[in-house]
C-alpha cells in the first residue's frame, strides 16, 4: 500500500497505491467545494494535481443521493484520487453535526471516495481536559468505525488528536498504532496554529506522533497550505497535505510566494514566474474584474504550492533537505524561530538520514544551525569516539588548518596529525577525504559563533593532550580570521604555534 523510494533526514519519498492508480508522495491535496469553486477542477489538474480533498458532510448535505447515484468522481468531473474529510471542521467549527459517524461512513463508502477519514473530534485550542475529551471519543470513534469499514476498498484514515499537549498527542498515537486496520495517520488540529505562524507548536505535534507511529505507514497533515510549513512538516515525515488555502487566500486579495504571502495591494512587481505571472503585470492583475482576480490569485497560490512540494522531492532526492529547510527558515522570522526548534529532534531526524545515497553531494555551510545538520553531527560524533584512541599514540599532535586542495596526509615519524575546520571541527587524518570534510562549501568568514564552537573543539583535544602529557603545535594562517582566533586561543592555553603563510 505504502512504497518508501527514497529519504532524508525524516522526509521520504513514497508511492501509496489505491484502488484507482498511485500517487508519489510528498503530495498536496487541494480542497474542492464543488458548489462555491471560483477555479474550476479541470484547472486544478492542468496544474498537475492528479488528487483532490473534499467534504463528505458538505456532500451529503449539499447533493445527498445524487451524490451516491453518481459517485463522487463523476459528481466532481475528477477521475484522479479522491480525499474525503468527514465533517470533523465543522465540528470543531460549529460544535456538532446532524449525522452519526455510521451515517458518515456508510455515505463515504456508497460515493467510492479513495481515501476516507473517520468522524473524528478535532481539539482546536482548548484547556487540557477538553482536549483530554477529544482524544478519547477520536480513539473511541476509530474501533467503533472498524465495524463498520471492514469491507470497504477505501484507504481509512485515522486523525491524531491532542493538539498542543504533546502527552496526548503521544498517547494518542500510541493508541491508534494498536489499531492496524488503519493504514493511514493524519494529525489533527493544526489549522488553529498555522492561522497564527505558530510553526513551532504544529512541528513538536508532528514530531510527538512519528516518533510513535508505524514508519511504513503514510501520515497526513491537515489544513497546511502554506509552502513554510509544508516543507519544514516534510523534514519531519509528514507524506501529505491538504487546505484550501490557494482559494481562501485569493478572496482575501493575498498573493502567496515561498516565504510568505503578500497583499496584492502591497505589491508593485509579481515576483514570480508561474504560467500566471509570466503573462501578466501587477497592473493586469489588480484592475480584473473580483472573480478573474480570485481565480487567477487561486492558480498562482496553486502553482507556489507545487513548487514548494517537488523543491522538498528534489532535495530529498540530494540528500539536500536540511540545506532547503535552513534556507527557508531564513526567509520569515516564524520559520526561523520553528527551524530552531529542529535541534530537538536531532536524534529523530539522524535515525532517518541515511548514511550513503547513491549520488553523493557535497554539503552546503551557512552558519551555527548548519552544525546540526544529521550529517555532521553524525561525523563529528564519530570523530569524539577517535579522539581517545589518537592521544593514546604517545605522539605529539599537529592541528593543521583544513583548505580545499589539501590531500590529507597521514601522520608522520613521531606526530599525529589533526586537522581543523569551522563547522566540522577537528578531523583526525584517519578521516580526511571521508565525507563530508572535503565534500562540502562554507563562507570563507564565518560568524563568531561558528569560530567559538572551532574553539571549544580545541579545549577539548587540549584537556584530552594534557593528560596525556602530549603537546600539541597548532599551526595557522593569520590571513584567515578563523585560524588566527584559533591561534590566540592556542597561545592562552599554552599550546605551541606556528605559522604556516
Amino acid at each position: 500500500m505504502f512504497i518508501v523510494k527514497d529519504v532524508d533526514l525524516a522526509g521520504r519519498i513514497g508511492l501509496i497505491k489505491l484502488r484507482r492508480g498511485s500517487i508519489e508522495t510528498p503530495v498536496f491535496f487541494p480542497v474542492i467545494d464543488p458548489v462555491r469553486q471560483e477555479v474550476s477542477i479541470e484547472e486544478i489538474g492542468d496544474i498537475g494535481f492528479k488528487q483532490v480533498i473534499t467534504n463528505a458532510y458538505l456532500i451529503m448535505k449539499r447533493f445527498g443521493s445524487k451524490a451516491v447515484e453518481y459517485g463522487i468522481h463523476k459528481l466532481l468531473g475528477f477521475n484522479g484520487i479522491i480525499m474525503t474529510d468527514s465533517g470533523g471542521y465543522q465540528i470543531l467549527e460549529y460544535g456538532d453535526i446532524e449525522y452519526t459517524q455510521r451515517d458518515i461512513i456508510e455515505y463515504q463508502k456508497s460515493i467510492g471516495s479513495d481515501i476516507a477519514v473517520i468522524l473524528d473530534v478535532p481539539t482546536g485550542d482548548v484547556g487540557y481536559e477538553k482536549a483530554r475529551e477529544s482524544v478519547e471519543i477520536t480513539l473511541s470513534r476509530a474501533r467503533e468505525a472498524l465495524n463498520y469499514i471492514v469491507d470497504s476498498e477505501a484507504l481509512w484514515v485515522l486523525p491524531i488528536q491532542g493538539g498542543k499537549y504533546l502527552d496526548l498527542v503521544e498517547y494518542s498515537a500510541r493508541e491508534a498504532q494498536k489499531l492496524e486496520y488503519y493504514k493511514m495517520y493524519s494529525i489533527g488540529s493544526p489549522t488553529v496554529f498555522l492561522e497564527k505562524y505558530e510553526f513551532r507548536i504544529v512541528l513538536d505535534m508532528i514530531h510527538t506522533a512519528k516518533k510513535v507511529l508505524p514508519q511504513g505507514r503514510p501520515v497526513h497533515l491537515f489544513g497546511a497550505g502554506h509552502p513554510l510549513i509544508i516543507t519544514l512538516a516534510i523534514a519531519l515525515g509528514i507524506d501529505s497535505f491538504d487546505s484550501a488555502s490557494y482559494l481562501l487566500y485569493a478572496r482575501d486579495s493575498r498573493y502567496m510566494t515561498e516565504y510568505g504571502v503578500y497583499s496584492l495591494e502591497d505589491l508593485d512587481y509579481l515576483p514570480c514566474n508561474c504560467p500566471i505571472c509570466s503573462k501578466l503585470d501587477i497592473k493586469d492583475l489588480k484592475e480584473a474584474s473580483r472573480d478573474e482576480k480570485i481565480r487567477l490569485l487561486a492558480l498562482h497560490n496553486l502553482y507556489v504550492i507545487k513548487k514548494s512540494i517537488e523543491r522538498a522531492k528534489q532535495a530529498i532526492r540530494e540528500g539536500r533537505l536540511w540545506e532547503l529547510v535552513e534556507e527557508l527558515s531564513r526567509r520569515h522570522v516564524k520559520a526561523y524561530e520553528a527551524f530552531r526548534r529542529f535541534r530537538k529532534y536531532y536524534k529523530y531526524l539522524e535515525l532517518y538520514t541515511p548514511r550513503v545515497k547513491g549520488e553523493v553531494y557535497g554539503l552546503k555551510f551557512y552558519d551555527i544551525e548548519s552544525i546540526w545538520n544529521p550529517k555532521v553531527l553524525r561525523f563529528r560524533s564519530k570523530v569524539l569516539t577517535l579522539l581517545d584512541d589518537i592521544i593514546s599514540y604517545g605522539k605529539n599532535i599537529v592541528l593543521k588548518p583544513l583548505v580545499a586542495e589539501l590531500e590529507c596526509p597521514g601522520d608522520n615519524g613521531s606526530n599525529t596529525i589533526v586537522y581543523y575546520t569551522p563547522f566540522l571541527g577537528l578531523i583526525p587524518s584517519s578521516l580526511c577525504g571521508v565525507y563530508p570534510t572535503t565534500q562540502h562549501s562554507a563562507p570563507k568568514n564565518v560568524s563568531p559563533s561558528i569560530v567559538d564552537d572551532l574553539v571549544y573543539s580545541l579545549r577539548v583535544l587540549a584537556a584530552k593532550a594534557r593528560v596525556k602529557n602530549l603537546n600539541i603545535i597548532v599551526e595557522y594562517c593569520s590571513d584567515v580570521l578563523w585560524q588566527y582566533v584559533v591561534a590566540l586561543e592556542a597561545r592562552d592555553l599554552g599550546l605551541h604555534i606556528t605559522m604556516r603563510c
